[in-house]
């Protein structure tokens, strides 16, 4: 079969014939009792179409999962160039409580920021090394004073933020950092300043210290991060999935994008992960050149947590010499004996006739030579997968001459066995159009966009007589979704 055969009933771009998918919403109207729906149409009947099939019904959303995974590599540089790397000076001597005799300095250095995802979460995590002195001024003498951390093993503080990274409508990143733990690094004696001549542990106010200095840059910090814009790289990925895309030789996918929504982000180890979902209109369009397309702007950010899938109206046209070919095999040379008379079936040629109807010509030798012709409606068999002609009769208007003259061709066994012979399967045409559709939903686009799709069933809903072939309108449905490169 022709790729013009197979999408002839689609839409061409003149006359904006649409194959359009519909959003699994409608799917799942007979989605979750699917079954159910399969057992109450047992087969599906023609509509009366002489020249095209009509248009499919119009077209709902389809949703496809664009799942973001963001690396926190920009956030880290911000919160570096936020947070101070150092708390504190040795210069800086502060008394302890309200003792005038005791006072302590102390000076911390920052690690580099460690970051990693827990669940919703964007942590942020960083090591203190710090050295601290001790003072003690004697009523009478000079101060003495004694300290930690002068050698390598200074003492460490860990201090780690967290906040739910998120978008803006505007596609700017959305940040409300909190402290969350200032800390020892460990029990051990090594992350402790105990300063004998003070009989006091400093390493609390060392500590408290730090997350006043860390809490006054949170503020800062929400304010840089809401800096990072995405909204230019989001253009360039809307403006890709804008593009038609070539199935084969003047058949052309259009996706359609309308609407893009974000659910709530997870992360896990070092990426942060936002479920964002695409609305689309996708159809299929037949176009000798590339079809040109309005690039809708990129719409604000939209909110929602669900991407069901898809469900698209899929034509494919069986022309009338496979058709013929398909439903000879089983009638060609047969015998059929009719009152003492045999004639042999030699060339069966199936044709449109008026009113959605078939016409099935047959030509046989023997005890008489001739054509028969015969006319009905096709049905399609769901359990068999095929199309067949139940009420299928003589052509009474043509062949009234032949079966005047031959009143024996004229008999119930002959036509009950074409009734039941003259079959024609549907799933070459079916899997076809099903072959073209995940060619154009799996394939890159651009450098950054990964399109991938499933279809899960793919099920007639109709069949057209045209002057070109039998239209079958099936409904496949699936899930897609879009992967986007970081770069």
């Amino acid at each position: 079969m022709t790729r013009g055969g197979l999408l002839r009933g689609i839409d061409r771009v003149s006359s904006r014939r649409v194959v359009s998918v519909r959003t699994l919403g409608r799917v799942l109207l007979c989605g979750v009792t699917l079954t159910a729906c399969r057992r109450e149409t047992k087969t599906v009947t023609s509509n009366l179409i002489e020249e095209a099939a009509p248009p499919p019904p119009p077209a709902e959303q389809s949703r496809f999962s664009v799942p973001l995974d963001y690396d926190f590599t920009s956030v880290l540089r911000v919160v570096e160039r936020v947070v101070p790397p150092s708390f504190g000076s040795m210069d800086s001597v502060r008394m302890i409580g309200n003792d005038s005799r005791r006072h302590y300095a102390f000076e911390a250095d920052r690690g580099p920021f460690t970051a990693f995802a827990d669940g919703r979460m964007l942590h942020l995590r960083a090591t203190l090394a710090y050295t601290a002195r001790g003072y003690y001024k004697p009523i009478v003498g000079p101060t003495i004073g004694a300290g930690c951390g002068k050698g390598e093993d200074r003492p460490r503080i860990v201090v780690e933020l967290a906040t739910p990274l998120s978008l803006t409508n505007d596609w700017h990143l959305a940040s409300h950092a909190q402290l969350v733990r200032v800390d020892p690094a460990s029990t051990d004696p090594r992350d402790h300043c105990d300063v004998s001549i003070l009989h006091h542990d400093v390493t609390g106010r060392v500590v408290e210290a730090a997350r006043n200095g860390i809490s006054s840059h949170l503020t800062n910090i929400d304010h840089k991060i809401s800096e990072v814009n995405l909204h230019d790289r989001v253009v360039q990925w809307w403006a890709l999935l804008s593009r038609p895309i070539r199935l084969t030789e003047g058949v052309w996918l259009l996706l359609g994008p309308e609407q893009l929504s974000m659910g709530k982000p997870s992360g896990h180890g070092h990426v942060l992960t936002v479920p964002v979902t695409l609305d689309a209109h996708p159809r299929i369009v037949t176009s000798a050149d590339e079809p040109a397309v309005d690039t809708l702007p990129l719409p604000p950010l939209g909110r929602d947590t669900s991407a069901n899938g898809f469900h698209i109206n899929l034509d494919g046209v069986i022309d009338y010499s496979t058709a013929s070919l398909a439903a000879g095999l089983a009638l060609m040379n047969k015998k059929v004996t009719e009152g003492g008379k045999t004639v042999t079936l030699q060339s069966l040629r199936i044709t449109p006739a008026p009113k959605g109807r078939l016409a099935i010509a047959v030509s046989f030798a023997g005890d008489a030579n001739g054509t028969l012709r015969f006319v009905g409606t096709p049905i399609y068999d769901a359990k068999r997968h095929l199309i067949f002609v139940p009420d299928l009769d003589y052509d009474l208007e043509t062949d009234s001459q032949l079966i005047n003259t031959y009143t024996w061709l004229r008999s119930d066994e002959l036509r009950q066995t074409f009734r039941d012979k003259a079959q024609v399967p549907v799933t070459d045409a079916l899997e076809t159009g099903k072959k073209l559709l995940l060619n154009g939903l799996n394939r890159k686009i651009g450098d950054v966009l990964t399109l991938s799709a499933t279809v899960d069933s793919v099920d007639v809903r109709g069949l057209f007589i045209t002057r070109a072939g039998i239209i079958v309108r099936a409904d496949a449905s699936g899930q897609a979704g879009v992967t986007v490169k970081q770069k």
